[in-house]
């Protein structure tokens, strides 16, 4: 059986139906792959990179991290300035100061990272849930001031208690965030979890999500 016809069927006994061609890729190389031990991409790298991806079809780059300035800023500036056919975003804290970084890199997209378990909340950033809705809230709308397309990452979203992640989704999307991506930090699901959760947040929340896997335990493609 082809690797089309395992989706398709999978798809239907699902009972949903998915056109492969709707699925959309954001390739996280320039900045997830650069976080793998002993990787480093120089900044003639990360550009052509950048263009082989572009050529491919691929429909949206993580670039970096501006905040980090230097040579990571400077490559991401100068992709943003390649006016490559796929969107160019980049990673940012939702906070103001990520947020002006990215924006002073001529992005059109960011991506607003903060923790939504209780294990991470409580002993990362030692602080409440309540704090992190209203961090996330204002970080969207600082983004959408400045026209930006913003996807709400969900850190840790696995391990995440599901009404509160229902609740983190609302409030993103309340806010005007475009996408939902749900991280799979220390990849744990499996395809079944993965499908059941993300159906749960669409069929409730009806916000777009991308789908982050890790591959701790070798299940990052299925799982996406």
């Amino acid at each position: 059986m082809r690797e089309l016809d395992l989706f398709t069927d999978f798809s239907q006994k699902a009972g949903v139906e998915i056109d492969p061609k709707d699925i959309k890729i954001d390739d996280t190389t320039l900045r997830d792959g650069e976080q793998t031990a002993g990787v480093v991409f120089a900044n003639d790298e990360k550009i052509h990179i950048a263009k082989m991806l572009d050529k491919v079809g691929v429909h949206q780059i993580e670039s970096g991290i501006p905040a980090m300035g230097g040579d990571e800023k400077d490559a991401i500036k100068k992709i943003a300035g390649l006016n490559l056919s796929c969107s160019v975003l980049a990673w940012n804290r939702p906070v103001k100061s990520d947020i002006e970084a990215s924006v002073d890199c001529g992005v059109d997209a960011v991506a607003l990272s903060i923790s939504s378990s209780d294990i991470h909340i409580e002993h990362k950033l030692r602080k409440s849930r309540e704090w992190v809705l209203e961090t996330m809230k204002s970080g969207v709308d600082f983004a959408k001031s400045h026209n930006l397309y913003v996807s709400v990452n969900a850190e840790d979203a696995s391990r995440s208690d599901m009404e509160f992640l229902l609740q983190f989704a609302r409030t993103a999307r309340d806010a005007g965030a475009d996408r939902l991506r749900y991280c799979d930090t220390l990849g744990i699901l499996d395809p079944f979890e993965t499908f059941l959760r993300v159906k749960n947040i669409i069929d409730i929340i009806g916000i777009d999500i991308e789908m982050h896997t890790h591959n701790d335990f070798g299940m990052a493609i299925a799982n996406a």
